[in-house]
This record gives C-alpha cells, structure tokens and sequence, in this order.
C-alpha cells in the first residue's frame, strides 16, 4: 500500500493538534493554518524540482527536433527488434544459440515486460525469480 507523504503529514499536524490544543476553534484554525502551509511548502519544492529539470535538461522547445524523433522511437524499435529475436527463437533451431546469448534475450524481455506492463507486473509474475534461480542453479 502507497503513502502519500502529504497525507500523512497532515494527519500527524492534526493528532498533534488534538493532543495538545484544548479550544476548538483555535484548534479549527491551526489545522486550516497547517494544511495551508503544508500545500505551500509541497508546490514550493514540487516548482524547485520543475526548475532544476528545465535547467538540467532544457525545455521541450529547444531540444532539437532529431533528438525528439530519436527519443520518441527507441521503445517502439528496441520492442520490435526484440519481437523479432523472439520469433526467430521460437520459430528456428535454438541450438545454434550460445547461451549467453539465450540469457540476454531472456533479461531483455524482461526489460521490454517491465516497459510495456511495469516493475509491479514483473515482479508479481515471478519471472524474475524464476531467472534468478536458473542463474544460481
């Protein structure tokens, strides 16, 4: 289970708030007061990390147009290419393949699996494990 950490923060202010603050409606007011400046501080850093992005690798406008063509294909081509080492595995005589060449494809799509369907769906299938016991085994 996931932890926003905003959440959490807030619900810590307000077990704080009603421990130590007898009045209601000053505690109301602190609580408005911290969720207030817990929302500030977070789009505060959450615009310092935009900036230092921009400044490390510049804004979209000025990345020449070759490198967007370049960064837009290479999960598409690097997905079929590995498609394509997949079906002349399957479809032709594997014993001309070298072992470590057999281990790469294998860690390659589990490379290609992790992109399409994420580390989540990787790790739940248990192919990973399954690699890593061929591996020590």
């Amino acid at each position: 289970m996931a932890i926003d950490p905003i959440t959490g923060v807030l619900n810590l202010g307000k077990t704080f708030l009603d421990k130590f603050v007898a009045d209601k409606d000053q505690k109301i007011k602190l609580e408005k007061d911290f969720e207030l400046f817990a929302l500030q501080e977070t789009t505060k850093a959450d615009g310092i990390f935009r900036e230092f992005v921009l400044n490390y690798e510049g804004a979209a406008k000025d990345v020449p147009k070759i490198v967007v063509l370049f960064r837009s294909l290479i999960r598409p081509v690097f997905t079929c290419a590995v498609g394509y080492f997949d079906y002349i595995f399957f479809t032709g005589n594997t014993t001309s393949w070298a072992p470590e060449a057999i281990g790469l494809l294998k860690a390659v799509n589990v490379i290609v699996l992790a992109f399409w369907f994420g580390e989540r769906a990787v790790k739940n299938s248990g192919i990973v494990e399954l690699l890593l016991k061929r591996k020590e085994g």
